[in-house]
């Protein structure tokens, strides 16, 4: 069944990954978002193929068709941030999907109603009150869950850093405003695949490489507060980013470089190669 799984995705990528993934590129192509891009989204796609991969491992069935309206979700989702940050962007990314359709010479899969839909309600992500385990496909989970598991690891760190930053969130506020929002849709990943420890490995491990940032940089404000012009520590990853990718919009690559050329601060050096390497491996998805 896995093999027939991966002959699956491999035709329905030959068939939509490219279009898709140019045109969320143009939808970006003037719009300074690299927490959010055309690269995002392809990091979500890595994951929903991982999720992909561990329901057919587990009995669950998939159909061309589920696998066909994912991606297009997928790579829909977060379009609607090129235009507005607010937390009901996927109205906008659903009508960009439509008007995609639209001029499009590609048909759309069939029930293309149950695409949108899950494109619009992305980001209602009531994990609180959410407890059902992972036994049936649902479009709508798993596009949640693949968006989840791209905010977790140094790239979930800096994501969550430009995205609060760009929202106006007062530093001394980010660090527990991060957590509690990281720790809700980590809790909420774990009790779906707690029965299979080996695939929570890695991601756990994920979850606390950015978790342990927010826990340090809320440590160093209490300690020293907010020092605009410090790049030490956890407040010096910070500024890099506010000042040299928020504010002066250079790509995050450029400013990994300018890091490991200039600083000689452990933390900054450690995060920062981090940062690097997960950003070059998006080309092998």
């Amino acid at each position: 069944m896995t093999c027939n799984l991966e002959k699956i995705i491999r035709n329905i990528e030959e068939q939509w990954l490219k279009p898709l993934f140019d045109s969320c590129s143009q939808q970006f192509i003037n719009v300074h978002l690299p927490s959010h891009d055309q690269w995002h989204h392809l990091r979500v796609w890595k994951y929903a193929k991982m999720l992909l991969r561990y329901a057919v491992k587990h009995n669950i069935i998939i159909s061309e068709t589920d696998i066909e309206r994912l991606i297009i979700a997928v790579f829909f989702h977060d379009q609607g941030m090129s235009q507005t940050l607010a937390k009901d962007h996927g109205r906008i990314s659903r009508s960009l999907c439509n008007e995609y359709f639209e001029k499009s010479a590609q048909e759309p899969p069939a029930f293309i109603e149950k695409v949108l839909q899950a494109i619009e309600d992305h980001d209602k992500k009531d994990y609180l009150t959410q407890h059902e385990s992972l036994r049936a496909f649902d479009l709508h989970q798993f596009l949640n869950l693949a968006d989840d598991l791209d905010a977790l690891g140094t790239m979930g760190a800096y994501r969550y850093l430009e995205i609060y930053l760009l929202r106006k969130i007062n530093i001394l506020d980010l660090p527990e405003a991060i957590l509690t929002n990281m720790v809700i849709r980590y809790k909420h990943f774990i009790s779906l695949f707690n029965n299979d420890k080996l695939f929570l490995k890695p991601q756990n491990q994920r979850f606390l490489a950015a978790h342990n940032y927010f826990k340090d940089l809320g440590f160093q404000l209490k300690q020293v507060g907010y020092k605009p012009d410090l790049y030490i520590g956890p407040i010096g990853v910070f500024n890099y980013i506010k000042n040299e990718i928020v504010e002066k919009k250079q790509a995050p690559l450029i400013v990994c470089d300018l890091v490991l050329e200039q600083n000689q601060d452990f933390y900054s050096i450690h995060f920062f190669e981090r940062l690097q390497k997960e950003l070059k491996s998006k080309s092998d998805y």
